[in-house]
């Protein structure tokens, strides 16, 4: 549950996973098969997760939900409110996890609630942390306002930077989100670490390329980078490039969102 990913697709059909989920027992058995569900392209049951996020007590399936709902989420999910109706009671704990997490949506209409959120918790310090490098990931206010930036600053800045930006395509830091410029900023870093053996010390990128192509990459944040299993990143950024991507687009483990 605290993985890069969401673990390797299926291999069996989304009909059993269907029956699996109408017989499971408990909260954590359902977003576990909804998640196995999501990894072959069949989101029906999208709604259901949302229903989860919004009605669980369990601490731990909540901040899955959250982890969940924003990789798959797509801008329309985004504009109805009542599908994060859990913000308004949620704990500091899962106001944390959802800030972290809207990055991963790449949708600017994540903004708003970031904003309502960052209302309610400024004077929590690592919270309102989170939330403003969340906000600043999207439309990077800080160089403007600077960090001390108030929320109605912040929303108004907000309104200005949207009317420039194509609402209905998929973002990552201020760019149009695209594997390739991911997989570019990992191979500089691989390469780096390399030639020193030095650990990736890379979370967000290897995370989202894992997500979105439905290929693990081969090491995490503590990895150490050797002349052996660089070739590994190596083979594996060549197999995404062989993949058909298209710019401002949002993918989950190799469908189109």
């Amino acid at each position: 549950m605290n993985d890069i990913w969401f673990g390797k697709a299926p291999s069996v059909d989304s009909s059993v996973i269907k029956q699996n989920i109408l017989k499971a027992q408990t909260e954590r058995d359902v977003i576990f098969n909804l998640i196995e569900l999501f990894k072959l392209g069949d989101l029906t049951q999208k709604t259901l997760l949302i229903q989860l996020m919004n009605q669980t007590k369990d601490e731990a399936v909540l901040n899955l939900c959250i982890r969940v709902f924003c990789s798959i989420s797509t801008h329309d999910d985004l504009r109805d409110s009542n599908n994060l109706i859990f913000l308004g009671e949620a704990t500091e704990d899962a106001v944390n996890t959802f800030a972290s997490a809207a990055i991963t949506s790449l949708s600017l209409d994540v903004v708003p609630y970031l904003l309502s959120l960052l209302d309610d918790w400024d004077e929590i310090n690592e919270t309102s942390t989170i939330i403003r490098d969340s906000i600043d990931f999207f439309i990077n206010f800080e160089n403007q306002l600077g960090d001390e930036a108030t929320v109605d600053e912040i929303g108004e800045y907000y309104l200005n930077y949207t009317k420039d930006c194509d609402t209905d395509k998929y973002y990552f830091d201020q760019k149009l989100s695209f594997p390739g410029d991911l997989a570019k900023k990992l191979i500089e870093r691989i390469m780096i670490a390399a030639n020193h053996e030095l650990p990736l010390q890379m979370e967000l990128i290897p995370s989202l390329l894992s997500i979105w192509s439905g290929e693990k990459v081969p090491g995490d944040y503590n990895t150490v980078i050797n002349s052996t299993n660089y070739k590994d990143f190596i083979n594996y950024i060549e197999g995404l490039s062989k993949k058909n991507w298209e710019k401002g687009q949002k993918y989950f483990y190799g469908h189109t969102l």
